[in-house]
Parts: C-alpha cells; structure tokens; sequence
C-alpha cells in the first residue's frame, strides 16, 4: 500500500464543516467551503450595509488583493491576475483580442478531451472567420496523451492554442512545455486552462513563459463559484485590446467618459462589467488555505492518496480511466466499477460524495484535507454498492 504522506494536513480538516457530515471526495467538481467563508461574506454584507456606495473605496482593492492571492497559486506575480466571473467570460475576452481576418486565424486546441464549453466558444469563432483546427491527441479517451501531435498542429498561420494542464475527465496531466514552445516560435498565443490544476498540481507561469493561465476557483482552490481568475504575462498584457469589454477595464472607470475605451494598464483591462465582489470574498479562505499548506506538500498528498486509491481500483478488478503514472495524474481517479451511475447514486444516498461522468464512470478526488482512512472506507463503501447494484 502507498505510503501516507504528509498526514498531518488532516489536522486543517475542522476548517471545511462538510467533513464533519460527509466522506467528501469531491473536490475535483467542488471544493470544500472553508469555515471563515461565512465571515468573509457577512462582512461584504456589513460593508454594503453600512456604507452603502462608498463601500466601493474598500471593495475595490479587495479584488486586486483577492486577485494576487489565487495569482500565487500559480506563481503569478502581484498585479498580474484578474477576476471576473468564469471561464467562458474570460476566454471569450482573450479571443475577443485576435484579427481573424487574416492568414494567421487558426485555433488549435485538443480533440474530445478538452472541457465542453471551452470548445463550443473556440469552434463558434469560425463565424468570424476562424479556422478552428481540432487535434486528435489520445487514442484511450484521455487516459494516456501525445503532445507531440499539437505541436505539429502549430504553424505559421496559428493564433491561439488552447490547451489543459488537466484534463477534466481523466485527470490527465499534459506538458505543456513543448507546445509553449512551438507557439512562441510560430508567434502565437497560448492559452493554459489551469482549472483541474490549480491549488493541487505545481504549477509556475513565470518559469514556464505562459502567455495565458486561467481558471476558477470551484475546485481544489475551494473558493466556490464566480470567481473565475485570468493571468496574463505582463510583456503581454499592455499589447492586446479586447473587444469584450466593460467598464471596469477602464482607465478611469467612474469618470463615466462616452468615447472610445481608453484600456486599463495590463491585465485589468480584461476585467469586463462590474465585479462579483461577494464571489471574491467567498474565494478568499480557500485561496489562503492553498498558500500556506503550499500547492507542493498538496500534490504529495494527493498522489499518496490518490495512488492508494488507484492500487485498490486495480485489486478489485474495476476499470481505471486515469493514468496509472502519478506524475500523469491530477488531482482525482476516473474509473468504473461497472453500472456506474447506479453506484454513484448509492453512495450519495450514503453520504459518500463523489461523481460521476459518462465515458470515465466515477470520479473521486482526496484533497489535502481527506484521510488515508477515507480512502480505505471509500472502496470498501464502492465495493458494497457495487454488489447491490
């Protein structure tokens, strides 16, 4: 059996309250509220109480403090992150910024692995002139990648790749390195999609020259939703004009000027409409929590649980949809035990909360803050609804 390593992080578990209800093995779809969440948002209830529209002068930093928290998540430097409210919003904000009227107005990103909606926005460029380029990169569905076969995609003509750190079925984890590299070389962008990564897979945009890193904090960031974040490299972010705008991307928002938008200095001009401020306070807790365990002692934990899990998968027989490779696997475990949504149900009814998704069966991720004892109730839970299903 793998090693238990670092289980002192089980002492941070009366910090998430659905702990003390659940086996919560959930967190790859929604992360644990922390316990000072509530906190956080009875004080953005107290401010807009109290003070009313002058709250503003204490909200509006309050973003760009939040903003640098989950930042440093990924080794984003201060002032080099924006918030807005998901992941569609934000891509759409980044493809809003590129001429496709030209020879170069090739997306390229990963055929059927890649997250849905993501997808439907990039193939819906092609109505403004897009030629939107889809790689086949897995022959299993996901479980195992070749990279290589994006690269090749990559030319002179390319604009934008859009590429997971993990993929969200799977757990998959991809290096990105050489596709950084062959859009550097090609003059394009490059788009990392750090959701199923961040707060439970190292990841440092500086030392790995990223151009975009964006995701939400659902997961193991554990900040809940609207809060999606963006990184944009500051060589970069002075230099691109989205044309998905809103006020707060302003210069001088509050001088409510009627002409033609004069951008925010660097990555703020992609901060869009007016910001879910309730949604950045809700964030705060988990992001902090993430910091001071450190994002490097998570995946040790995580690749010893999850390998525990994998090892008893494999015992009983059940079908593994993840890598068997730790370092090829993310945060959770796909696999399939057979009559899998069956098996799912029961186990919710249990109060053994996981999920599931068609083509992987079942999806189980131990965070940081989950047990080896989980684990193990965890599979034997799986094996009992297996034999009544």
């Amino acid at each position: 059996m793998p090693v238990d390593v670092h289980p002192e992080l089980a002492e941070r578990r009366s910090d998430y309250p659905v702990l003390d209800r659940t086996t919560y093995l959930a967190s790859h779809t929604l992360g644990a509220m922390h316990r000072d969440t509530p906190a956080r948002l009875a004080e953005y209830g107290r401010l807009w109480a109290t003070q009313g529209v002058t709250a503003w002068d204490t909200w509006q930093p309050e973003m760009t403090r939040v903003a640098d928290l989950v930042g440093a998540v990924v080794g984003a430097p201060a002032g080099s992150t924006v918030l807005r409210q998901n992941v569609a919003d934000l891509l759409a904000a980044v493809v809003s910024c590129l001429d496709l009227s030209g020879r170069r107005n090739r997306i390229v990103y990963a055929d059927d692995v890649e997250w849905p909606g993501s997808h439907y926005l990039l193939h819906e460029q092609q109505r403004f002139g897009a030629d939107v380029v889809t790689v086949p990169i897995s022959d299993d569905g996901g479980i195992t990648v070749d990279e290589e076969r994006l690269v090749e995609a990559i030319d002179d003509r390319t604009a934008l790749v859009y590429v997971s750190k993990v993929l969200f079925r799977t757990a998959t984890v991809l290096d990105v390195t050489p596709i950084l590299a062959a859009a550097h070389a090609a003059g394009a962008l490059v788009v990392v999609d750090a959701y199923q990564a961040a707060g439970t897979v190292p990841l440092d945009v500086v030392a790995l020259d990223v151009d975009i890193c964006l995701g939400g904090s659902v997961k193991y960031l554990c900040g809940g939703p609207g809060a999606g974040w963006m990184y944009v490299a500051p060589r970069l972010a002075g230099l691109l004009r989205p044309a998905t705008v809103g006020w707060f991307g302003h210069a001088r928002p509050f001088d409510f000027a009627f002409d033609e938008i004069e951008y925010a200095e660097g990555v703020t001009r992609f901060a869009g409409g007016t910001p879910g401020v309730p949604a950045a306070y809700a964030a705060a807790p988990g992001y902090q929590a993430v910091l001071d365990v450190g994002v490097q002692r998570i995946r040790e934990r995580s690749q010893s649980l999850t390998q525990r899990l994998v090892a008893a998968a494999v015992g009983h027989g059940w079908t593994l949809n993840s890598s068997l490779d730790a370092d090829r696997r993310g945060g959770h475990v796909a696999f399939d035990p057979g009559q899998a949504q069956r098996v799912h149900d029961r186990l919710i009814a249990r109060g053994v909360v996981l999920d599931f998704r068609p083509g992987v069966g079942l999806r189980a991720s131990p965070h940081f803050y989950n047990t080896a004892d989980e684990v193990d109730a965890f599979v034997e839970a799986v094996a009992e609804a297996v034999a009544a299903a």
